[in-house]
């Protein structure tokens, strides 16, 4: 017993002097441990043997998120939350089958290695837009110095091999426009104090995509919806919700080799509405999950590379976050929270009289 409680206070002792927050709750989201570190970044007091306060803010969506990880029994998930000037990364983990139910949550301070990567990505985007640039132009450059030699020639196919040729400088044209959309979509400034946030019904908007993608070729592919009736009206722009869900569905869909579906799922949850686009597709390797909002990153070989990143960034302009669970092994779970519509919002938005 002695070499029991000896061991027991070294191990509270690595973790409180650890560099890293930890927090561990048991299966009814009570305090069972936390570090000093965790104190600090979450700026509140947290009390052994007590759930976690109800925090305002974005600690409140913190809390909301942890109290979702223990409902849903989630293994494993990451999250990040912008905390002032800081932003946070928040890693829950199950703890052993003994106890099951209870997490294991480790709080990061990641805000420098952030503005590094995000120095080290525009180079990178630099590089990436002469190179995405510069493809193109080499098939354009064939096709029309092939029209230039068979009009020299004064070939009797001459029409014929125009129009192949324009044909394929005009293909190469949309896919130069097609780039240019893409880095321009994801350059433009946040639309925060320029487009005011409207009440943007999440089932109306959901129903119009799954519409166009059941229409579509057809196939395999079961795109499907749950989303309740009497679901919150959510606090966005409806023309970017369409621009989320839509880069949602299409990377889902290229996810899936053969038989599959893709699930738009929408609940209500403490403090937010929680929307997730599920697949049952090939998933991503874990290694990586860290870096898929990253600009330019694709686990595809064809793409810009920027639809997540662009999904992450309209949605932090709304006030909400996104952040992607591996769905036990099998496809990928894509999770919004957002911040309902509220009257006050609509007061906020009003001319004054």
């Amino acid at each position: 017993r002695r070499d029991l409680v000896r061991t027991t206070r070294r191990t509270e002792a690595i973790v409180e002097d650890a560099a890293t927050g930890v927090v561990a709750l048991d299966a009814l989201g009570r305090v069972i441990l936390v570090n000093a570190r965790a104190q600090a970044v979450l700026e509140g007091r947290i009390e052994v043997g007590e759930r976690m306060p109800r925090f305002g803010g974005p600690r409140g969506e913190f809390v909301a998120w942890v109290e979702g990880c223990l409902r849903d029994h989630l293994r494993e998930a990451t999250v990040e939350f912008q905390l002032g000037e800081r932003r946070i990364r928040v890693r829950a983990r199950e703890v052993s089958r003994q106890e099951p139910g209870g997490i294991v949550l480790s709080l990061e301070d990641i805000t420098d290695e952030l503005r590094t990567e995000r120095v080290l990505a525009w180079g990178e985007m630099a590089r990436q837009v002469a190179h995405e640039v510069k493809n193109p132009l080499t098939p354009i450059k064939l096709s029309v110095q092939h029209i230039r030699r068979a009009w020299k020639d004064q070939k009797g196919e001459f029409e014929t091999i125009l129009d192949r040729n324009v044909g394929a400088i005009m293909k190469e044209i949309d896919r130069l426009a097609e780039i240019a959309s893409g880095f321009s979509r994801f350059g433009a400034p946040a639309a925060v104090g320029e487009v005011p946030l409207e009440p943007v019904d999440v089932d109306a908007v959901a129903r119009e995509l799954l519409t166009l993608y059941r229409g579509g070729e057809g196939g395999p592919i079961d795109f499907a919806a749950d989303i309740p009736e009497d679901l919150p009206r959510i606090s966005a722009r409806e023309t970017e919700l369409k621009e989320v869900l839509s880069n949602l569905l299409e990377n889902g869909r290229a996810a899936i080799e053969g038989d599959g579906s893709v699930i738009i799922e929408a609940r209500s949850v403490p403090t937010a509405v929680e929307i997730r686009v599920r697949d049952d597709g090939t998933g991503i390797p874990v290694d990586l999950l860290g870096r898929i909002f990253e600009p330019q990153f694709s686990t595809r070989s064809t793409g810009t590379g920027l639809g997540l990143a662009i999904v992450r960034k309209l949605v932090e302009s709304w006030g909400g976050m996104v952040t992607v669970e591996v769905d036990r092994g099998e496809g990928t779970v894509i999770r919004l929270q957002l911040r309902p519509w509220t009257e006050a919002e609509r007061t906020d938005g009003e001319e004054p009289s």
